[in-house]
């Protein structure tokens, strides 16, 4: 058998069940189906419907019912699905059955047929889409029909949906028939709208001729674009006024498709999804959102109603709504965008908190420094040096109220705040003050990060410990500054310090290292902290 090459389908499976032998299955949320159509005395049909065109679809038919007699004297071949040709000269006519055949394969549709079977005679198949069987479990059993009877008469349904498109496929199953019916239409021609279904292809499960009771509801079901769920709807049989052998009947029922466009920034939370739909006339319709509010990272989608046309009122606020479907119609779901601004304000307060804010929405902050603080400058989102500032909200960012620090006079970039938080009043807050009686002023614990009331908190060397060629240093000191050790050789007045080794903060309140003295006859050592 032939297969075709496309988008990988992995679908899941589900049953519908209709009359005895046809077989309706559902993959994938009544998008997807198999339907056993137009049982003969020499063969079947096999109707494929999934969501995309599967890279690999396969049809096996087997003798037994455990699958392990294969029925090698039937013909299996995978049919084009075409409408046939339309009205125009032989090349346009070749054109629209091109087109039309790679419309209805790119909507998901393959058809099996299955001939030179025995009449009267089980068969079991299995279906297998990309790896996925159908039936799950088992196989499917199809009966070819006994030997015809002959017809006295020949009715003939055609079926208008009034609907140009770029091909659909219908079935139409009889209650008492072994199988539906299975037609196909539309090439994009407006004259191509209808299906022609011949009733004297209908059989009872006895394999005779069936004629549908007058009055009896006939299923007639139509699948149309990639994706889109199947419609359907029930017609009411008439029995042909004339029995006349010689003229076949020929009735037209008219059931006019209608356009259902649902459009939606969100894809996901929308029922029905956005896309094209085709449902028949008076059909209630129900739209939703399964969600509100659908956020990524910082930033925020939240619905705010619908527009719409046609048989959808122009506008309205609810997530859910039912209509009638009469005329082609538009459900348009409107969403707002929110983004995320963040606030930050260290040393100081913003009054606007961080949170979501429409886009485009005009926003006011004002910078209040904390005490011993000055404001500097916006940065992010706005800028400037003034306090108060005004901006919109076109992206996802951060609003950033930037402080520095009031310094304290001749303090060498002491700040205020720090004498304040190490508890000092008066003159010991002078920058050469020294309060603990540490030899170390208020400038240079804090050039260190030493406290200034703690005098064994403090920047100096507190132990050497030579051993061999070897001398082990020991200091103490803050954790916030860069500690630079220094080594001076041979001369304390003359010679030059050089930096020997350097911590970076944060930094151990304890500090050690080892120096090697080979060579020197005479080294001094010294620490010394920056910020």
């Amino acid at each position: 058998m032939n297969t075709s090459r496309s988008t990988p389908f992995a679908p899941t499976l589900r049953l519908l069940v209709c009359a005895s032998v046809c077989a309706w299955r559902a993959w994938a949320a009544g998008t997807s189906e198999v339907v056993v159509a137009n049982i003969a005395t020499r063969g079947f049909d096999v109707f494929v419907r999934t969501p995309a065109p599967p890279a690999v679809c396969a049809l096996q038919v087997f003798l037994d019912d455990d699958g392990t007699v294969a029925a090698e004297d039937v013909a299996i071949e995978r049919q084009p699905l075409t409408t046939g040709p339309t009205v125009g000269d032989d090349y346009a006519r070749r054109c629209a059955e091109r087109l039309s055949r790679a419309s209805l394969t790119a909507a998901g549709n393959t058809l099996f047929r299955v001939t030179d079977a025995e009449p009267d005679t089980p068969y079991f198949i299995r279906v297998a889409v990309d790896g996925t069987p159908w039936p799950d479990t088992g196989l499917h059993e199809v009966h070819t029909l006994p030997a015809a009877e002959w017809r006295v008469t020949t009715h003939q349904l055609v079926v208008d949906v009034s609907r140009p498109g770029d091909g659909w496929v219908g079935t139409l199953a009889a209650p008492g028939a072994v199988a539906p019916l299975l037609a196909v239409c539309g090439d994009g021609t407006p004259t191509n709208t209808s299906f022609f279904f011949n009733l004297a292809d209908l059989a009872d499960t006895l394999g005779a001729p069936y004629t549908p009771a007058p009055g009896a509801l006939l299923d007639f079901r139509l699948y149309g674009r990639a994706g889109a769920l199947p419609t359907q709807r029930a017609l009411v049989y008439a029995a042909p006024s004339s029995n006349d052998a010689a003229v076949a009947t020929l009735t037209t029922e008219l059931t006019p498709l209608l356009r259902l466009l649902i459009a939606s920034a969100v894809q996901t939370v929308c029922e029905p999804a956005p896309g094209d739909y085709f449902y028949f006339g008076g059909e209630e319709i129900t739209c939703r959102l399964t969600q509100t509010v659908v956020t990524q990272v910082d930033t925020q989608l939240v619905a705010y109603g619908w527009s719409g046309a046609g048989d959808v009122p122009v506008s309205g606020r609810t997530t859910a709504f039912t209509f009638l479907l009469n005329t082609d119609s538009t459900v348009d779901w409107r969403w707002r965008t929110n983004f995320w601004v963040e606030v930050v304000a260290d040393h100081g307060t913003v009054d606007l908190a961080s949170g979501w804010y429409r886009s485009g929405a005009g926003l006011a902050a004002t910078a209040t420094p904390d005490a011993e603080w000055l404001f500097r400058e916006w940065s992010g989102l706005a800028g400037g040096s003034d306090p108060l500032t005004a901006f919109t909200v076109t992206a996802p960012g951060a609003l950033q109220a930037g402080f520095d620090p009031v310094l304290a006079p001749g303090g060498g970039g002491m700040p205020e705040w720090w004498l304040t938080q190490s508890g000092l009043v008066g003159a010991d807050r002078a920058s050469d003050a020294d309060p603990d009686g540490d030899g170390m002023s208020n400038a240079s614990e804090w050039q260190a990060d030493t406290s200034p009331t703690n005098r064994l908190s403090d920047l100096r060397i507190t132990a050497m410990a030579k051993n061999g060629g070897t001398v082990n240093l020991t200091w103490r000191g803050g954790r916030e500054a860069r500690q630079i050790v220094e080594m001076l050789e041979d001369n304390l007045a003359a010679g030059a310090w050089k930096p020997f080794t350097t911590n970076l903060p944060p930094t151990d309140l304890v500090g050690t290292c080892n120096v090697q003295l080979e060579g020197k006859p005479r080294v001094f050592f010294r620490i010394r902290a920056e910020r």
